[in-house]
């Protein structure tokens, strides 16, 4: 899960993308703090990717998260278009493709995470029309299209609120959005040390009342909000939320 900022102008990762809105005025506000997360994260994803999928703690929430995300009964064998947004090396995909949806589209911001994600979908022997990944730089709004989209990495974006709104101008209406991420609490912020400021934006997770509030302004209805995990991260616990939100 990697980096702000993606755009989806390549249309062959998304059928029949068209008439892209770039979302601009949150960049011109930010465009300096932006910048900064956008290549960050591309860095540093970019170098440690031939590493995540060793990481016991990646792979853990992964599976936890990633079975809470199946539970919802959103994904239908053959029929469920998703994008799984900054998708990392596709841990997560990799348990939504247990449901065998019609397609699975990840996106982010790092060649080599994407690399790695249609190395694996290769080496299972997955078709790329039903399971592929894409890197991807700006964030842009588009017509819906998708009956869902999951992401894991909202603690990594400035503004949660613009990359809500880009995700839902991707749902067809009655498509669903699925968050998860890390619940706030005081000690959360102990589960990044200082040498990840640059790559999370909120270290401290984030209150259920922020995330409903974000869902609600972008258009969504019946938001739900539970925790759904508990793990350690660097040696400190961590709860996980999912949130759904439909359009």
């Amino acid at each position: 899960m990697s980096g702000p900022h993606v755009d989806y102008q390549d249309s062959e990762a998304c059928p029949h993308a068209h008439h892209h809105h770039h979302v601009h005025s949150h960049q011109q506000q930010a465009r300096g703090q932006h910048t900064n997360y956008e290549e960050s994260n591309r860095h540093y994803f970019n170098e440690t990717a031939h590493q995540y999928n060793h990481r016991h703690d990646a792979q853990t929430a992964a599976r936890k998260l990633g079975g809470a995300m199946k539970d919802t009964g959103l994904f239908k064998e053959g029929v469920t278009t998703v994008m799984d947004f900054a998708c990392g090396t596709g841990l997560i995909s990799q348990v939504l493709a247990a449901e065998d949806p019609k397609l699975i589209v990840g996106v982010d911001i790092s060649q080599a995470m994407v690399d790695h994600y249609n190395k694996t979908v290769s080496d299972n022997g997955v078709a790329l029309e039903e399971m592929r990944a894409i890197c991807v730089t700006e964030l842009c709004e588009n017509e819906e299209q998708l009956q869902g989209i999951c992401a894991s990495s909202y603690h990594h974006f400035p503004s949660i609120d613009e990359v809500t709104k880009t995700l839902v101008s991707y749902l067809k209406p009655g498509g669903s959005l699925l968050v998860a991420d890390l619940i706030h609490d005081e000690s959360t912020h102990e589960a990044f040390p200082p040498g990840f400021d640059h790559i999370v934006a909120h270290k401290g997770g984030f209150p259920e009342a922020d995330i409903r509030t974000t869902f609600e302004k972008a258009g969504l209805g019946n938001v739900t909000f539970e925790k759904v995990a508990e793990a350690k991260r660097a040696g400190h616990p961590v709860s996980f939320f999912l949130a759904r939100g439909d359009k």
